[in-house]
């Protein structure tokens, strides 16, 4: 958990002035929640090492905007507690890039002592308090405990926060669903294809059977059986290469930096590392045992329908 100052300001230099939005941060509850200091290489200053005052680190964005380097001066101003003009003169001291550059552009970062003393802020006040779940998916809950225990504050989880990422989180579920119904139902199909066949090749061998005895039940199971075991050894193969190649990629990422530019417009960085849970393993090879359950129904079916004496005859 960590606390943020958070203002309006004008970053202004001899070349370009720039509307950002400035906060002010605590630097040790800061790399609790936000990994933003590791988006700084070694080469790009650091974020907030030392304590010196009027310190800021920008973006290698708003850097090329402002045509500024470290240990640059960028003049702030901006409106204080009290609602009367301020400002004050911040050396650069770090240069971050993340994966959206539009957000880069927006953002500067100063000390939050440096930015209260300005400001004027009471000690025991700030614009934002910011807590990093360990898992995500029960922040809307918290959320809503904490504004109905805290009535005077707005308590709001990341989706409320940032709609258009909870919308393409949303988006991108619905894709992967309908890509799944896609392919489970070419698997089902390419099921039914190959147990049909199975049935043809082995029409003397089941009408074989039927005329010595064996009853459809038996025929019918046996087709089944012969399915279920086809499907399973498909799933486990496909489950085990599947954890290899997402263990290996969520190390090294995939580079699909040609389309880096486009997509760091909207937040998304050019090296994805995928990631997927154990549930979901689970949950896959459940599907793709009942539909490979269900699609052998036909072709058992088709195979009980053979008459033992024209199956005997088949060549």
């Amino acid at each position: 958990m960590t606390s943020r100052y958070k203002t309006s300001a004008m970053a202004a230099t001899a070349n370009k002035n720039m509307g950002v939005t400035l906060v002010g941060v605590r630097t040790e509850g800061e790399k609790e929640v936000f990994d933003l200091y590791k988006k700084i290489d070694s080469s790009s200053g650091s974020f907030f090492e030392t304590n010196k005052k009027n310190s800021i680190v920008i973006s290698k964005a708003l850097a090329k905007e402002l045509k500024v380097k470290l240990k640059s001066k960028i003049v702030l101003t901006f409106q204080d507690f009290n609602g009367e003009i301020t400002g004050a003169a911040f050396k650069v001291i770090g240069i971050f890039k993340t994966d959206n550059s539009t957000w880069d552009k927006m953002h500067v970062f100063v000390q939050a002592d440096d930015l209260a003393t300005v400001l004027e802020i009471p000690d025991d006040e700030s614009h934002e308090i910011d807590i990093l779940l360990e898992d995500y998916s029960q922040a809307s809950m918290i959320s809503a405990q904490m504004q109905k225990k805290y009535g005077d504050i707005l308590s709001e989880d990341w989706s409320e926060i940032q709609p258009y990422i909870s919308f393409l989180t949303e988006y991108m579920n619905i894709m992967m669903g309908v890509f799944m119904a896609i392919i489970l139902g070419a698997l089902g199909f390419g099921i039914v294809n190959t147990m049909l066949m199975v049935i043809l090749e082995r029409t003397r061998e089941l009408g074989m059977l039927m005329a010595i005895g064996m009853t459809k039940r038996r025929v019918f199971m046996m087709i089944m059986l012969e399915t279920l075991f086809l499907t399973l050894v498909g799933a486990l193969m496909g489950v085990v290469l599947s954890m290899l190649l997402i263990h290996y990629y969520g190390i090294t990422g995939i580079d699909i930096s040609s389309m880096a530019e486009g997509m760091e417009s909207v937040g998304y960085s050019a090296i994805t590392f995928p990631v997927l849970e154990t549930y979901r393993y689970i949950q896959i090879t459940i599907m793709v045992i009942i539909i490979g359950i269900l699609a052998s129904i036909y072709p058992a079916i088709k195979g009980l329908k053979l008459d033992p004496a024209e199956a005997i005859r088949t060549i």
